[in-house]
């Protein structure tokens, strides 16, 4: 059987009186492309906020990358990307300067951030843009830019 890239049994949330995930299971196979429809308020944002450790279920149990959301948030993090509907990316600088703000953000040494910065670039096919401000940017590479 495919390892599981997700698991989640019976993932709960409400605010207040209000429920807005009411017990979800996934399973997700690794190595596959997987979509979360719904109509507007079905909690697909926050089923996604919980897998991604942003907010915690108020009940239920899931599993992203073989990592357990509750014991070990920090290997989930580490182990997976996320991007929103809209773009984080600052078109008024540079694709490598958006990197390096990042770099910040997460508290990387400088040298540190220099070099994942550029092997992110890299990796993302993007180090030919790199000097030019993010507004110049197809959207495709906005987007390999966010994430």
């Amino acid at each position: 059987m495919t390892d599981l890239a997700i698991a989640a049994n019976g993932l709960r949330k409400s605010y207040g009186d209000k429920t807005v995930l009411d017990g979800i299971d996934l399973a997700v196979a690794e190595g596959t492309v997987f979509a979360l429809l719904g109509p507007n308020g079905a909690g697909k944002t926050t089923a996604v906020k919980i897998l991604s450790t942003l907010i915690t279920a108020d009940a239920g149990r899931a599993r992203v990358g073989g990592h357990d959301l509750t014991a070990d948030p920090q290997a989930v993090r580490a182990g997976i990307g996320v991007t929103g509907q809209f773009s984080a990316v600052d078109g008024l600088i540079t694709g490598e300067e958006n990197m390096l703000l990042m770099a910040d953000l997460h508290h990387l040494p400088k040298p540190e951030g220099r070099r994942v910065a550029a092997e992110l670039l890299e990796r993302f096919d993007l180090t030919a843009a790199a000097k030019k401000p993010a507004s110049t940017y197809s959207g495709g590479m906005k987007r390999r830019l966010d994430i």
